[in-house]
């Protein structure tokens, strides 16, 4: 429900606006004089404006100037509503400062569809744009886990173009400097004495790799998994949900406070197996595990990222033991090691064998996902 400013000199006109608006669950406020209008607007600023173009003393497009050149009223949203319908008279509504346009008559539906649209553009312009925290874990090792991390990380910033930060939250030693062939000189145990974690001290301590990517590294050698707490997670995250655009974290193989915040904070969660026995048996039990402590991963999917040349499973066996469809299924890649060998991940090359293939298909779904909600 919003506060609706309708002027109009009109007075049929304007109460049949204001019982629109009203059945649509808002609360108005409808006066005729737009001069006497200009006045209770600077005294009590509404949520959104409607306003008819033909009025004496003052036209709707002079009245939007004026509340456009005033500072406290400038991001007013203004919904001009007129018996003019030509498209020159959309195009000074929209120079003269409104959101948007609308010819009478009207339906109450089409109304009150226009007047939530504006709304809800306000508040995302009001509200600061956060970012995506997606999250990869898996508590079988020799999954590839790391890998998919490091080449998803990768495909969204050469896709996006955005910000893109991997966040490497192991405590067993660093494998994200072996895949991008960095030296690293910091990693996250460098943030501990950070309190509170600034944006300016985290960026001091992310590697840059030459594709853009921002890297935080897990420490050169293996620390107890207990190193990181959930407070430090926490902040970590937050930091970086504000600052970049997309934050990929490559999760430990093991259930501390750490991951468990992490997994909670993420916006989208890969549970990566591989394509045998153990793995998938491991993820069934990962899966019981978690439903109890139901982390609030707003979407969850399953990966089969096969490591080997040979695969035990079928996608069928192991969607009938984890009673849930596999989101993506990625064939053993030869080119892989290679890769692994000279630093560089496949998603930043022109292969187009299985791994960049599905890779960078995932990338794409994300991008997408984020472009419709802005």
């Amino acid at each position: 429900m919003a506060r609706v400013y309708v002027i109009d000199d009109d007075e049929q006109l304007l109460r049949m606006v204001g019982l629109m608006l009203q059945r649509g669950g808002h609360t108005t406020t409808l006066i005729s004089n737009p001069v006497d209008g200009f006045e209770q607007i600077r005294a009590d600023k509404p949520d959104l404006l409607v306003l008819d173009v033909m009025m004496p003393n003052m036209s709707g497009h002079d009245l939007a100037r004026q509340i456009r050149n005033t500072k406290d009223l400038a991001d007013l949203p203004i919904l001009i509503l007129t018996a003019r319908s030509q498209e020159i008279d959309r195009t000074t509504a929209l120079e003269s400062g409104a959101d948007g346009y609308m010819s009478k008559p009207v339906t109450a539906q089409e109304l009150i569809e226009k007047v939530d649209e504006l709304l809800t553009q306000n508040r995302a312009k009001a509200e600061p744009q956060k970012g995506i925290i997606i999250s990869l874990y898996g508590l079988r090792g020799g999954v590839g886990r790391t890998t998919l991390a490091v080449n998803l990380a990768a495909a969204l910033r050469r896709k996006s173009q955005q910000e893109v930060c991997l966040v490497e939250l192991t405590s067993s030693g660093s494998q994200v400097a072996l895949h991008l062939r960095l030296q690293p000189r910091t990693s996250w145990t460098n943030l501990v004495d950070f309190d509170p974690l600034t944006w300016e001290a985290l960026k001091d301590q992310l590697m840059i790799h030459p594709s853009g990517l921002r890297v935080l590294t897990a420490p050169l050698f293996p620390i107890s998994p207990l190193a990181l707490s959930a407070a430090l997670t926490t902040s970590l995250l937050e930091t970086l949900r504000n600052q970049v655009t997309f934050t990929v974290v490559d999760l430990p193989p093991v259930l501390t406070p750490s991951f468990e915040v992490c997994l909670n904070m993420s916006d989208m969660a890969l549970h990566v197996m591989s394509p045998e026995v153990i793995a998938v048996q491991t993820a069934v039990q990962v899966n019981r595990s978690l439903a109890r402590s139901n982390p609030a991963a707003s979407y969850k999917v399953h990966i089969i990222n096969q490591v080997a040349a040979e695969a035990q499973l079928s996608q069928a066996a192991i969607e009938r033991a984890l009673n849930t469809r596999v989101a993506f299924q990625i064939a053993y890649d030869i080119n892989q090691p290679r890769a692994l060998a000279q630093g560089v991940p496949l998603t930043l090359t022109s292969a187009t064998t299985p791994l960049p293939t599905v890779v960078n298909r995932m990338a794409d779904v994300i991008w997408q996902r984020v472009m419709k909600k802005e």
